[in-house]
């Protein structure tokens, strides 16, 4: 008995399988194609919400799987535009065993190769999603009216190989054109989450993009959502966690880290016209980040900029009147190069070389109200300690003030402002308390010829933007000088004094000390590149020195007079308390000093006897 039923069983199971492979084997032939071609331009149809046309072959397998096979697919644009919203070179898709055989055939899984998606934007700049998204857009037009879950809407999943996206104007101008794109979206469902990655050409750089939701439906319909965003190329990286939505003004809460060796490369490839006026090295922002009302707000920022590294509070935003972005913010550094950061908004080379200065497109563009901290600075070869600096741009203004910083033993101030426009100037101030001149002259290889002591300096330039910021005939200002217990090399009330019988000109060595000065006071006026001295004394033990006569700027070349004698101090001291007394002429040993700063002369002026005429 057992070996009957055993026996009848393997007959029934072989027959099973026989039947089961003749129904496999003829399905192709059983399954009307035309049904699977007009089933699937009605389900493409329907998802876009247009009408869709197979113009190639249309080829169904079943094994491994049921799957469909089609090309030459075209799904025409809505409302009266002629060319397709898309058009896919072959389309592979899976097909539901029982749907086949009853002749209404599902299909999922799809895989697209080559299709070409061509969006249209409108004149305001828009893109209407739901106008071009047929099935989809219907969907969000329930959810907008929906609290409760969306069933029954099933969307599976689509993976496209070496395909194409085209931004377009009206008139056919083509904007944006994303290639050689590899995706794969998996949305199962309209309230399921969403994932989608990617990898595709953009502007000729390569880069991958994933981007995941937890719910795709509060995400696009402006309600925030779970959301993650990674895109990694050779110009940019940028990661985010947190909160976020799309469906109207932007918006995003959460972790964001962003970076890219080159900012300048980086804006020049996305197109902004708002670039700096350099070629800024690598740029890393990391932390905690908040996007609303068209503003995005950096708080507990970390910073680097060309290896400069800080932290503080950083806000992008863009202005409600005029549409113009805005960048504010307070940013303290361990370390900062000045002049790297004024790069970013203004042309240096341009400042002080042949060219006339300008603003760079990020300043000119771009309303800036930044605060600036940093434990050590530099300025070319100038070392700053504790530096407090702000940096407002606006309109045709640009401001750069310094408020204060330690270097060289004291404390300096500068300010740099350009204006364009009518008012076109360019000014700078630079002004020290109690700073070592010494120390100062040394680094900057000024002449030698300068006092070198401790106190107080302002140097005030000024000249138009049409031409450049440097020592030349539209430059004007002025100089202010006080220093104590000092030397000039090679320059001294007895050293001159001593020398007032000589009948010929002599050199001051520059390579002597000179005798120590007392106060140094200098003070001149800059006009049409010359600095003329007035009002100058040194006053030394002995006595004093008294200077007038102008410098040559550009080539340092000298034409001053300089009275010295030991009268000149007492004559300070006299009764009448006029401290800018100045005692007879004979007292007086007067010499003319030429040639330049780093090899001065002087020869006595040889005056008429007192008391005689002409």
């Amino acid at each position: 008995m057992g070996k009957s039923v055993l026996r009848a069983a393997a007959i029934l199971a072989v027959l099973l399988v026989a039947m089961a492979s003749v129904v496999a084997l003829s399905l192709p032939w059983l399954v009307s194609t035309d049904i699977v071609q007009s089933s699937i331009e009605r389900e493409l149809g329907n998802f876009f919400g247009t009408r869709a046309e197979l113009g190639g072959q249309t080829h169904v397998t079943i094994f491994p799987r049921p799957r469909t096979i089609l090309s030459g697919v075209a799904i025409a644009a809505p409302g009266e535009r002629t060319s397709p919203i898309l058009t896919i070179e072959s389309m592979e898709a899976d097909i539901g065993l029982v749907g086949l055989v009853s002749g209404r055939p599902q299909f999922s899984n799809f895989k697209l190769v080559r299709p070409h998606l061509q969006l249209l934007r409108d004149p305001d700049g828009t893109i209407d999603w739901l106008a071009q998204s047929g099935r989809v857009g219907r969907l969000f037009r329930r959810a907008l009216i929906s609290d409760g879950e969306i069933a029954g809407d099933q969307l599976g999943s689509v993976v496209t190989e070496k395909g194409r996206i085209t931004l377009e104007t009206g008139d056919g101008t083509i904007i944006e054109d994303i290639t050689a794109i590899d995706a794969n979206l998996h949305w199962p469902q309209f309230d399921a989450p969403m994932a989608i990655s990617a990898d595709a050409i953009w502007r000729g750089t390569a880069g991958s993009l994933t981007f995941n939701t937890r719910s795709p439906r509060a995400f696009f319909l402006n309600a925030p959502s779970e959301t993650g965003i990674s895109l990694d190329s050779d110009i940019v990286t940028l990661n985010f966690e947190g909160a976020a939505s799309a469906g109207g003004p932007l918006f995003a809460d959460g972790t964001m880290r962003f970076s890219t060796p080159s900012l300048q490369t980086m804006m020049t490839i996305v197109g902004t016209d708002v670039t700096p006026g350099r070629a800024l090295g690598e740029v890393v922002l990391s932390g905690p980040v908040r996007l609303a009302q068209r503003r995005m707000r950096f708080e507990g920022l970390d910073i680097s900029v060309d290896g400069n590294s800080g932290s503080g509070v950083l806000e992008i935003g863009i202005t409600q009147q005029r549409g113009e972005p805005t960048l504010t913010g307070t940013l303290d550094f361990r370390t900062l190069d000045i002049a790297a950061f004024l790069s970013a908004f203004i042309n240096l080379p341009q400042l002080m070389g042949d060219g006339p200065p300008s603003m760079a497109d990020v300043a000119t563009q771009m309303n800036t109200d930044l605060r600036v901290s940093a434990a050590a600075a530099t300025f070319g070869d100038l070392s700053l300690e504790n530096l407090a600096a702000t940096a407002q741009v606006s309109g045709e203004v640009a401001i750069f003030d310094i408020g204060d910083a330690l270097a060289y033993g004291g404390h300096v101030q500068a300010r740099l402002a350009l204006s364009f426009g009518n008012d076109d100037r360019a000014e700078v101030i630079l002004s020290g308390q109690d700073v070592d001149t010494a120390a100062i002259g040394e680094a900057f290889a000024l002449p030698r010829a300068l006092p070198r002591g401790r106190g107080n300096f302002s140097i005030t330039l000024n000249a138009s933007t049409g031409g450049p910021v440097r020592l030349r005939r539209a430059l004007g200002g002025m100089v202010s000088m006080e220093v104590r217990d000092g030397v000039m090399p090679g320059f001294g009330v007895n050293q001159l004094y001593g020398q007032r019988d000589i009948l010929r000109y002599f050199s001051l060595d520059m390579d002597a000390r000179g005798e120590t000065f007392s106060t140094a006071r200098i003070y001149g006026d800059i006009a049409e590149g010359l600095l003329t001295l007035k009002d100058t004394r040194i006053t030394y033990p002995d006595g004093d020195v008294l200077l007038e006569g102008i410098v040559t700027l550009g080539t340092g070349s000298l034409a001053l007079t300089a009275a010295a004698g030991p009268g000149v101090a007492d004559a300070a001291a006299g009764d009448d308390g006029d401290s800018d007394a100045v005692p007879p002429a004979d007292d007086l040993a007067r010499f003319f000093v030429g040639g330049s700063w780093n090899r001065p002369f002087a020869t006595p002026v040889l005056l008429p006897p007192s008391g005689r005429d002409g």
